[in-house]
Order: C-alpha cells, then structure tokens, then sequence
C-alpha cells in the first residue's frame, strides 16, 4: 500500500503523542489508584474511628446525665408518685437539653410510670420493659437496645437510706438517631451495624447500602463501637469517584495537554510539510513529469539554503548532464542512422548492377556524392600513398590467397561522414560480396545452361530410341504369336520403357523449369471437373489395392485461371504417391477456395513421413530409405510438383505426423 511522506510523518507524529499519552495514562492511573485508594481508606479509618469516639462520648454523657438525675432527691417523689409534678419538670427540662427525640420515663418499685417527659410517637410495652429491667434495677447506669430505642437506666434511691430502690429512671433515645452522632465529611457516607441478633429487628432503621453496589461503587471500612456497644460495627464509605476525582483531575490535565500536543504537532507538521515534505513532493513531481514527457529541460527551484535546496541543485545538475548524455546518444543516433541510411541505399543500388565494371562504376560515383570528393577513381593497383583507399578483395575465407580486385581511391574530400572507417569497411566488403555474387552467378547461369544443354540434349538422344523399343515392343507383343513367357518378357521391356521414358519427360520439365523456359498456358478451367477427371484416371490403381478414394467439394463448379496440363500433372503425382504408399486404408482428395486462394488437399492413411524425411522430400531424386527398391520412382516427383505448383503462382506443401500416420499434401493456387 503507498503511503505519502507527508502520512507517514502524519502518522509518526500522532502515534508517538498518542503512545505517549496512552503510556503516562495507564502507568500514572496504575500507580495513583492504588496510592489514592490507600490514602482514601486510611482518611475513612480516621474519620470512622473518630465518630465512634463521638457516638461513644455522646453515650457517656446521656448515661452521666441520667445517673446525675437518679441522685437527686427530688426523685423521692416517686414514692408519692409525684403529685406536685417536680420529677416531670426536671424531666422535660432535661429532655430540651439532651434533645427532644429523646423520652424519660420514671417508674416505681410495680413498674408504674410516676413521671414521664415523652417524645412524639413514643409507643412502648411498659409490662415487657419492667420484665426487663428487673434483672438489672441494682446496674446503674445500664444501657440496652429496647425495641427501636437505645434505654439509659439507672436506679434511684431514697435520699433517705441509700440502699433502699425506690424506683428506676430510664431514657429512650432513637436508634434510628444514632446516625446524627456521626462525623460524616463530604462525599462520605456512614451506617451503623447492630448485633447479629437484632439485625432482624433493627436492621433496616440505619439505612445500611447495598451490598453489591457498596463493593462497585464504594471504598469502604468497617469498625467495631465497642462499649457501650459491644458487637455494635460502624461503616464508612466513600465513593469511587470522589475517591480517585484526583486522578480524573489529572487526566483531564493531561487531556488537555494531549490537546495542545496535538495542535502543536499539527503546526510542526504544516512546517515541516512546507519546509521538507512539499518541496520533496515537487522534486517527485517534477522527476515524474520529466519521465512521462522526456522533457529534460525541466528544473526545479532551490527552495532554501540547506540539505533540501543542495538537492534541488544537484537534481537540476543530474537533469542537465543528462540531457547533454542524451542530446549526444540522439546526436550519435541520427549520425548511425543517416550512416545506416547511406549504406543501406549505397547497398540497394550497388546490388541493381549485373557487371563488375558497372559495379565499380556505380561505387565511385555513389562514394564521390557522399563525401564531395574531386576524384573517386578506380585503381587495378591498390597503393598506400593514396589519401583513402577502399580495398576490394575476395570474400572467401577458405582461399589461401585472396583476390584482390583493385582499391577505390578517394581524393579531396571535403566532407567527413560519421562513422566513416567502419562505413568504407562496409562499403568495400559489400562491392567485393557484390563483384564475387556477379561472378559466382555468371559461373552457375554457365553451369545451369551446360547442364541444361546436357540433359536437354541427352534426352533428346534417349527419346528416339526408347520410342523404338516400345513400338517394336508392343508390335511383337500384338503380332507375333509368342509364348506366354515371351509376352511377359516383352511386358517388362515395354514397362521399363514407358518408367525410363516418364523420367525422361520428367528431366526436360525439370530443365525446362529451372532454365525459365516452362511457360503455363493459362486458360479459363473448372477445377472441380478437372479434380475428378484426374482422379478417374488413377482410381483404377486405388481399386486395385482396395483403396478408398474420395473427393470432397462445397461447390459444383469453381472456375480459375491456371494451365490445365501442369494442374493435372502436378495432381497426379500426388494422388500416385498417395495411392503407392497406401497399403490399406482411403484417401480423401478436398477442394477449398479462399479470398486469395484455393486449396486442394490429398490426405492419406499410408506410412507416413518421418520429421528428418520433411526437410528433403522436395529435393531431386531424394526418396526415402524406407521405400527405396521396394516401390518405382526416380524422387524427381516431388520436386517437379513444387517447381510446377510455383510456375502456376502458387505453392506446394508436404506435412506428415510421423510414420504411420499418414502424409497430408496442400497445393495451393494464389489467385
């Protein structure tokens, strides 16, 4: 995936104020959680055991103040159940003092009330509270939990004989109100746990939280009261939040830092963007440019003094030496092609010539064009005294002494061509190739005519007499009266013959073609017609091996230019071929016409033709070791169909898959 310089350096930045910031993050939340939830505790401990001192002073001085009121003597109106209604006084006047939620109640030896000072909504078994308090009338003061009130109790005795009880004063005080005793600071709360036993019954008058949203959402400790609560626990609580508001108090901080981080980062990275990365970006831009529009002119500006304005120089520096490299390599290009030119047209009208001289002839005036010489002569001596000298010697390596031609010599030149020696190289071996080809041809034109002359002759000479033999052979083969031994003696001779005859025929065609002297007739012709009437002829040979011989057209009539004989020769040598190396199977004989041509296609089932065998079948007198002596020819079929085929515009073409896979052969007729 391709990433920009500028996203990259985006991402760099980022990442690392991110990380960073993520880092300090978790380690600083890590570290000061667990200090701030220590911290938090011990501040809950402090504060838990400092209400507990409260509670319990604040317990000891309702216990003092009631055992402080049993000792007055005014108490011993209980014994006139407090006609004048002094206890009651007192009574209420304390209850003002201690608070109004409490309520006294002074009762007498039976359990009867002789003075109250009562609060709203006291309501109390006065029969279960004298059962109780009868166990511990002599314990003063003593305190106990009495349905939902905590009881001060304290006897009272006679003013009169300190051991007589007279009564007992008692003071009920909520429990629900316990809870106002506590120190409760911000963000804190508190609940009191009584014994095991009474949370049944008082339980839910202290407003304990829920368990499980306590051990959640809260720091908590638990601390046991003590006397005069024995078993009695108080809970402190603080919440989470306001626990670690510290942490989330630095963490906004460091938010905030994070922010501005950012936003500085993002000034540096425009800074840095236009100072480094954008002009980097043009450079690109420009090296792009210069690639997709070979346009080396193209520079950048230096943006500044320093590493990134030395490397805008240096580029346009590498630009401007390599559009000098590549004005030379152009320069150096069009000097090699207008040479190349040069020799390619100096070639082209050096080979138009047919003699040496005008070979000679032709190089000196084409040489004195190209360098506006005064004089390009022809010297039969090549001498060194001369200014420039283009030898012409034999281009046969094998020669022991190769024959010089002569030299061209190149006087006054008043223009240097590029590349010049290598092009005076080319220039002399190309008029000595040509020289030589003028001679070589002249000696094959002389051997081809005496060869030509040879067979021609030759033929002629074997004609008269062959024909002789087959007319008196055949005449004694239908007037003498001979065995039946003699007549197939006669047969022989009269086949050997016609076979030595046919080569004969086959030679002067040869001849006659590769002297240029085998002109086609050219006629109007249905091939269709043409291809069976050819094929009726050689049918009885297919017959006669039991061979299937069918021809295959898509139209009734096709009608072309072409020399019905040469057709007709060329067709027959294929289908007696075919039919010579088919032992057992068919041959399909296919008619084709295209655009520019037609197509007649001899397929067979015979043996076939090995790969090595393709590359010679067309030359004379070549046949394959495989049918040699076993079946008649002279090899020159093939290459008279081939020389035929392109005397009549067209072409003949051999394939084979291999031995015993049958021979496929195309003549085609360019029309």
């Amino acid at each position: 995936m391709y990433l920009s310089i500028r996203l990259k350096l985006i991402i760099a930045f980022f990442s690392i104020i991110a990380v960073g910031y993520l880092s300090i993050i978790y380690f600083f939340s890590k570290s000061e959680t667990e200090v701030l939830k220590k911290r938090a505790i011990e501040h809950l401990e402090v504060e838990a055991l400092y209400s507990i001192e409260h509670l319990k002073h604040h317990l000891d001085d309702i216990a003092n103040e009631v055992l402080f009121l049993s000792k007055l003597e005014i108490m011993d109106d209980i014994i006139a159940n407090d006609i004048d209604k002094r206890i009651t006084k007192i009574l209420e006047k304390k209850r003002e003092d201690i608070g109004k939620d409490v309520t006294f109640l002074t009762l007498n030896t039976n359990g009867e009330i002789v003075a109250s000072a009562t609060a709203s909504n006291f309501k109390i078994d006065l029969k279960k509270l004298f059962s109780k308090i009868e166990n511990i009338r002599d314990k003063a003061p003593y305190i106990f939990v009495f349905n939902k009130y905590l009881v001060f109790s304290s006897p009272v005795y006679a003013s009169f004989d300190d051991k007589l009880t007279i009564g007992t004063l008692l003071l009920f005080k909520p429990l629900k109100n316990l809870s106002d005793e506590l120190h409760i600071s911000n963000g804190v709360i508190a609940w009191i746990i009584p014994l095991d036993n009474l949370k049944k019954d008082i339980g839910s008058l202290f407003n304990p939280p829920d368990k499980k949203i306590l051990l959640q959402n809260y720091l908590y400790v638990i601390k046991p009261i003590g006397p005069p609560l024995d078993g009695w626990k108080l809970g402190y609580a603080l919440k989470k939040d306001i626990a670690f508001e510290t942490i989330q108090q630095v963490q906004n901080i460091l938010l905030f830092t994070f922010i501005v981080m950012l936003v500085l980062t993002s000034i540096l990275t425009i800074i840095i963007d236009r100072r480094i990365v954008e002009p980097v970006r043009k450079l690109a831009d420009t090296a792009s440019k210069i690639v997709s529009t070979n346009d080396y002119t193209m520079r950048v500006k230096p943006f500044s003094k320093d590493e990134i304005g030395e490397l805008a120089e240096n580029f346009n520096l590498l630009m401007e030496k390599t559009a000098e490299a590549f004005n030379a390599i152009e320069r150096q290009n069009r000097e090699s092609v207008q040479t190349l030119i040069e020799l390619m047209n100096f070639f082209g009208y050096m080979i138009q010539s047919e003699t040496k001289e005008e070979t000679i002839e032709r190089a000196c005036r084409e040489l004195r064009r190209l360098t506006s010489a005064d004089t390009v002569t022809f010297c039969p001596e090549v001498s060194d005294k001369r200014e420039r000298c283009i030898v012409l010697e034999s281009a046969q390596s094998f020669e022991n002494n190769r024959k010089v031609y002569g030299a061209i010599c190149i006087e006054g030149a008043k223009e240097t061509m590029a590349m010049e020696n290598r092009f005076f190289e080319s220039a002399s071996r190309m008029i000595s190739l040509q020289i030589e080809r003028i001679e070589l041809l002249q000696t094959t034109r002389e051997a081809l005519k005496s060869k030509t002359s040879f067979f021609s002759a030759l033929s002629h000479e074997l004609r008269t007499p062959l024909g002789s033999i087959l007319s008196l052979t055949q005449y004694l083969m239908t007037t003498s009266n001979c065995d039946e031994s003699a007549k197939e003696v006669l047969g022989k001779i009269e086949s050997s013959a016609s076979h030595l005859l046919q080569i004969i025929n086959d030679i002067l065609t040869m001849a006659k073609a590769e002297s240029g002297k085998l002109e086609p007739m050219f006629q109007q012709c249905d091939l269709v017609t043409l291809i069976e009437e050819t094929i009726d002829m050689v049918m009885p040979l297919a017959e006669a091996k039991g061979i299937e011989l069918n021809f295959y057209h898509t139209s009734s009539s096709m009608r072309i230019q072409t020399d019905p004989k040469l057709f007709r020769q060329v067709l027959i040598n294929l289908l007696a071929n075919a039919v010579k190396y088919t032992f057992d199977g068919k041959i399909k004989v296919t008619l084709s016409s295209f655009e520019y041509c037609v197509e007649v296609i001899v397929e067979d089932t015979g043996i076939g033709i090995e790969p090595d065998a393709l590359k010679e079948v067309f030359n004379e007198f070549y046949r394959e070791y495989r049918v040699r002596g076993s079946e008649n020819g002279s090899g020159l079929g093939l290459a008279l169909s081939k020389k035929i085929a392109q005397v009549l515009k067209g072409d003949l073409f051999i394939e084979s898959e291999g031995e015993g896979k049958g021979t496929k052969a195309t003549f085609k007729l360019f029309v």
